[in-house]
């Protein structure tokens, strides 16, 4: 069903858009075949957590690494240059490709061996956990131990995974493609489902 309907969109945006609107389309539209888009993920008990995954570099290589991940074992991400005062990640198709981890408990608990705050931001009904003030999400198309966003550009900055104290996580050997449609920030058209 959600693909009759973005695909519906996606017709009716290379309609509208011409040649660079059926690029991004048609980038979007293979991100969401290969995968549905996934749902805001409810943390419970320690909210975040460490944990040995792989991540998925350049040229097909994977690494073991030591990062945080939600409760039930998703990578976490963070996006470059995203706070609560200055939002990137607004639209539907950026929440469709990036859905934001998200808790229910009133004090999310940190996992053992990681530094930093964890806070909650209430916006767009929803509780988002944030993470020394950056806003916490995972990617659609990763399972719980295995990551494949680490590097991504797109809706504005780079999406990175996050060590054990909170920071950044970086590889010079990541693979730096976009994904998710391109620099589609707040108030972007968005991939056309809700």
């Amino acid at each position: 069903m959600l693909n009759v309907r973005y695909l519906a969109v996606s017709a009716a945006a290379v309609a509208v858009g011409g040649g660079a609107a059926a690029a991004m389309v048609a980038e979007q539209a293979q991100a969401a075949t290969a995968r549905p888009a996934a749902t805001a993920h409810q943390a419970q008990a320690a909210a975040v957590k460490l944990e040995k995954i792989t991540v998925s570099l350049s040229g097909g290589k994977n690494e073991k690494k030591q990062l945080l991940v939600s409760s039930k074992g998703r990578p976490v991400y963070l996006l470059t240059g995203d706070s609560a005062s200055h939002p990137l990640c607004t639209s539907a198709s950026c929440l469709g490709f990036w859905p934001p981890l998200t808790t229910t408990a009133k004090k999310p608990a940190l996992g053992a061996g990681i530094k930093g705050k964890l806070t909650v931001w209430h916006h767009k009904g929803m509780s988002q956990l944030m993470l020394n003030g950056h806003p916490l999400y995972m990617f659609a198309s990763d399972s719980a131990g295995t990551a494949s966003g680490q590097g991504k550009k797109s809706f504005g900055g780079t999406w990175d995974l996050l060590t054990s104290s909170g920071s950044a996580f970086s590889s010079s050997s990541s693979s730096g493609g976009s994904s998710g449609g391109s620099g589609g920030g707040s108030g972007s058209a968005g991939g056309g489902w809700s």
